[in-house]
This record gives C-alpha cells, structure tokens and sequence, in this order.
C-alpha cells in the first residue's frame, strides 16, 4: 500500500510540474517517511502479537478463551487464594469454603474501594484477607475485568497493551511475591493507575512481610538489600492500608452464629477463642501439631524434614512450587540434624504423600500444597511461626538456582543480610549483568566486580539517565541512581569529579528526602571522602569526622553504613599520618563488628586494616 501511494504521488507531481526529476526526488523523500513509519507500525505490531502470544501464560485465571475474566463470572474462592476449608457436599455440589461471615473492617474496606487505587489489606496468615478482598470486589465490581499475574514477571506482560482496557481489578494475593526489580515498581503501578482509566490493584500481604518495609526497617537494609527495601517501600506508600485482626471481634462471632448451620463454621466457633474462625477453617493449628509430632521416632520424621525444608525455602524469599527433586536433596541435612537413622524414617513417596495429605480427613490445608509431579509448595503459615532455626546454606543456593533473574536477586540480599555473603555473588552477577546498579555496587564492595569501574559508571549512567527521563530528576530513585554514578566515580580515581557531582546532589537530596534521609547521609559523606581524596585532605578529614558523627548519631554505631564509614575514617587517618588515631579508630570498630560472621566484608577489611597498622611505625 505504502509503494502504491508513493507511486501515485510520483505521476500526480510529473504531471503537475512536468519535471521528472524534481518529481523523483520528492517522490523518494516521501518514499522515504513512508517506509520508517511503515516499519515503525510493523515493529509495534510484532510487540503486540508477541505480547498476545505470552499473555495466556501470564493469567493465573483466564476466561474460557483464554482473555481476562469478568469479577461476576469468579465462583471459586479457592482459585483466587482463600485458602480452603475442609471440604462437604451441599445440593450435589462439593464445597471447599464456607458462607461469607461480614468482618468488622467492610465499612473501611468498601469506602477504599469506591475510590479505586491501589487498596492493600494486612494481616496475619488465615486472618480472612483474601476472602474479604475477593467478596468486596464481587459486591462492588462484579462488571470488572479480573487480571491475576501468574508471576513476578506476568505483571509486565499483562500490562503490554493496557491502554485499549478499562474497568479492571489487578488481584495481587500475596503482594511480596510481585514486589520488585521485574515485576511491581512505583514506575509500573503509576502506568497501571494513570488517570482517566477505572482501574483498581486490590493486594493482600502477610503482616510479616509488611513489617519488613516499615521505616524502622530501614536501618535492617544495606547494599543491594536497600535498593529491595526501597523499591518496596515506595510501592507500599501509595496503598490505602486497611488491616484485618485474625482474631474475630464479638460481633463477628456473632454473625457467624447466624449461618452457623454450616458444620465448619460450627466447629470454628466452639474451637479455642486464641485463633480466628478463618484460623481454625484453614486448619493452621492443626498443621502446626501435626509437624511437632511428626518428628516422633517412627511417625513421619522424614515428612517433617521436607516440610521444614520447603518452609526454609519459602523464608529465603522463593514462593514458586519447589520440584520434588530439590526437596528430596534439601530435605537430608534437617533429618540428620533431627537424629536420622535414630528416628527410623519412613520411605520417601510415603513421607511426601503424609505432608501433602490434608490434616482433616475431608481436606482443608496441607503442610506441603501442589503435586508430587509439578512441585510443592509449603503453606504460608508455617513461613511466620516464631523461633525458627537459621536457614541451611544449601537453601540459599537451591533457592537462588531455581529463582528467575530479579527473584534471585531478591534472595540473594536476604541471603547477604543473613551472613552468606560468597553464596549471593552468583546471583548478584546475574542481577549486574542485567543492569541492577546496586547489584553492581555490592559487588565492588565485596571485592568481586563484575566489570571494571569505567564499564560500571557507564551503565550507572544510562541507567540514571532512564530513570529521570521517567520520574525527574529530583525523584527518590533518581536521586538514588546519581548517587550511584558518584560511586562509581570515585571507584574511577576520579575524585575531583566524583565531588562535584556529590556537591550538586547533596542539597537536592536533602531537599527532597530530608536531612536524616539515609540516602543522603550517604551523600554526605561521599562528598567528604572525594574531597579528601582530591587532594584538600585537612577540609576533608573535617568533613569525614564530621558527615560521620551524623550517620552514627541517626544510624547507629553498628549500623553496617557506619561500619564502613568508620573503616574509610581511619584509612584517611592513617593516610594523614595520625597512626595513633588510626590505630584507636580501628580498635574500636573492631570490638563493634562482633556481632557480624567472621567472613563478612567488613569484619575481613578491619582484621586487614588492623595487621597494616600494626606494621606502621
């Protein structure tokens, strides 16, 4: 069609001018255009069949032909994550969920949902929250679209082409396994939320993976581990919160006992009042008995071991189907622990079938959920019980291997704050590779680069420059990312360019995040170590000494930023000549990194600082 045209308007401007040449040359210009834009629409419409193509595989529920569902035509709660009950017939039809009992939190919960947005409920394992979310949406917007990602991942894949749709519940059960690098970022929910469109991202979250992105956890965070912190936090703050009690008000119990004719409701209300009636319907307590005394010489202590291994690997952050092979490895080393041989262990195939066996006999949860053929997963809550071992190394590294890219890396900052700092290198390597900059960061702080300095600063670079191109520069993610640039910088030798692009963001962090902002702590104390290392070394040590008292007074003195800022101080005293302040500087830090493995980094570096200063004069 293009070529058509083209070859009309060459005849239209010969036989208006008569001049063939000129006519050729405009006819190729025009030609030309034509082309780009004919290639530009057939690129876009690539992406469009290809994002068609992945799409059904991005839908863990999907219409009958294979597009989003409408909220009306959702009739299971158990396929959108309420966790199941012990199961009965009712008219011919099995059950697996008693009637709705109306919780207290509805008055809230539906005045959030009129506004739209991005609503969140928190609470405990089985405290209702899916069941309440999935109810409210059904009652208010029974004429929405219903998109539910199957993974990290699909939440991109779903949003490819997200322009044509409107009137659409984005179902996030479990919010922390889409949280992140590669699927839910405050870049992705703002395309997902842009005004004019009617679309609401209705998520639930365990209380315990909540806590982990509170403010005060902050100062639990460093490295890699901060950038996961922060990318969660921001997405959190856009939430309207709405928390739900496990344990049932008066008034809810009293609503219960008015469809109290189901026989699961019966039983939950007469059970013990210090778990809730969602508590008690999804069995939580039993399971939890069940695995004590699985560990009886006899019983099923090999069931228990691969309950306590799944429930490791689930804690290490991998919440996809863990294959019956990897658990069958994993599972050893917590046998043995246990006593092995000792607690006469039943077969293999019978310890798996015991743990994916329902507690109560007409099935409602098991300690391990899925298929011995497509993989198992451990039920969520055994993930938050208190007093609960270190996680196995073995666990890290199954759990790494088996995660995709920006899960992996997820894990392998939990694995870093854990102390299993060689085991995450591997995982940070891909999540560099893929253009994480604090990935890239940790690396160089572990002494295992990934790239040299220069490779590193330009890929800081590009990435600076994409991020404010998308939120600005004075956004927090911009901010965070030039700050990575002056890293990398210094990292270069170039110190006095490194503390001209700390002077130009120190006050606009400042601005931006405030004053105690750990960001820009950080800044701070960039600026005073490229301005000692540029050669003005009295006004940098000043600096140092000072950017210092500050991130020690806001952070603490173990806080793991200050350890390192300390190490730097009394590096630059000794490069000063002050030994003997050196020496005293490194003592002390010595004697507060005892709380951290032997073979962490900075541990490592001190003992390192502290030989050479011994062999100073």
């Amino acid at each position: 069609m293009a070529v058509i045209a083209v070859s009309a308007l060459i005849g239209l401007l010969t036989a208006q001018w008569g001049a063939e040449t000129w006519a050729g040359v405009l006819g190729a210009a025009v030609a030309a255009v034509v082309s780009a834009v004919v290639v530009g629409a057939q690129t876009e419409w690539q992406r469009r069949i290809e994002a068609a193509r992945r799409r059904p595989d991005a839908l863990a529920i999907a219409s009958p032909d294979g597009q989003l569902p409408l909220v009306r035509d959702l009739h299971d709660p158990v396929a959108v994550g309420v966790h199941p009950a012990e199961t009965i017939e009712q008219d011919g039809a099995v059950n697996r969920v008693p009637p709705y009992v109306t919780r207290d939190i509805e008055p809230q919960l539906h005045a959030v949902l009129r506004r739209g947005g991005f609503v969140l409920l928190v609470g405990e394992s089985t405290a209702g929250k899916t069941r309440a979310a999935f109810e409210a949406i059904r009652l208010l917007h029974p004429d929405h679209h219903f998109a539910a990602p199957s993974t990290r991942e699909a939440v991109g894949v779903l949003l490819d082409g997200w322009q044509a749709l409107d009137r659409c519940v984005v179902w996030l059960d479990d919010l922390e396994r889409f949280l992140g690098s590669g699927g839910l970022t405050i870049s992705l929910l703002n395309r997902l939320l842009v005004s004019g469109r009617r679309v609401l991202v209705m998520a639930t979250m365990r209380s315990h993976e909540y806590d982990r992105y509170r403010d005060r956890a902050e100062t639990e965070a460093s490295g890699a581990a901060q950038e996961v912190w922060r990318q969660g936090r921001a997405v959190l703050r856009q939430a309207q919160i709405v928390h739900v009690e496990r344990r049932w008000t008066d008034g809810e119990r009293e609503r219960a006992q008015a469809v109290a004719t189901d026989p699961r409701l019966v039983r939950a209300l007469a059970g013990d009042k210090r778990f809730g009636v969602a508590e008690l319907l999804a069995a939580g307590p039993e399971l939890v008995e069940a695995w004590q005394h699985a560990w009886t010489p006899g019983r099923h202590p090999r069931g228990a071991a691969l309950v306590a291994a799944a429930v490791d690997v689930r804690r290490a952050g991998y919440h996809r189907p863990l294959p019956t092979e990897v658990l069958q490895r994993l599972h050893e080393d917590y046998l043995a622990r246990r006593g092995g041989v000792e607690l006469r262990p039943e077969p293999f195939e019978e310890a798996l079938e015991w743990a994916l066996t329902p507690t109560v006999p007409a099935g409602a949860n098991s300690l391990l959920l899925g298929h011995a053929r497509h993989g198992c997963l451990a039920f969520d809550y055994l993930i938050d019980l208190p007093v609960q071992e270190a996680i196995p190394e073995p666990v890290w590294t199954a759990a790494m291997e088996l995660a995709p890219l920006h899960e992996a890396y997820t894990i392998a900052c939990n694995a870093w704050l854990a102390g299993h700092f060689t085991l995450a290198v591997p995982a940070l390597r891909r999540a560099a590779e893929a253009g994480i900059g604090e990935a890239e960061r940790m690396l160089w702080e572990s002494d295992a680069p990934l790239r040299s300095a220069e490779e590193a600063l330009t890929v800081a670079r590009q990435r600076m420059e994409a991020l404010r191109e998308e939120f600005g520069a004075d956004h927090e993610e911009s901010l965070l990312a030039e700050s990575m640039v002056a890293s990398f910088t210094m990292h270069c030798g170039r110190h006095t360019e490194a503390r001209q692009l700390y002077e130009s963001l120190a006050d606009r962090a400042a601005s931006t995040l405030g004053d105690d902002d750990r960001l820009v702590l950080g800044v701070r104390f960039g600026l005073a170590n490229s301005t000692f290392s540029s050669g003005a070394r009295e006004e940098g040590m000043t600096l140092l000494q000072a950017a210092l008292q500050q991130s020690t007074e806001k952070l603490g003195s173990t806080d793991l930023a200050v350890l390192y800022r300390r190490k730097r101080v009394a590096e630059a005293l000794a490069e000063s000549g002050l030994i003997a302040d050196a020496r005293q500087e490194a003592s002390s830090l010595a004697a507060d990194c005892t709380h951290l493995p032997h073979t962490h980094p900075i541990t490592r570096e001190v003992r390192q600082l502290e030989n050479h200063l011994r062999q100073q004069p």
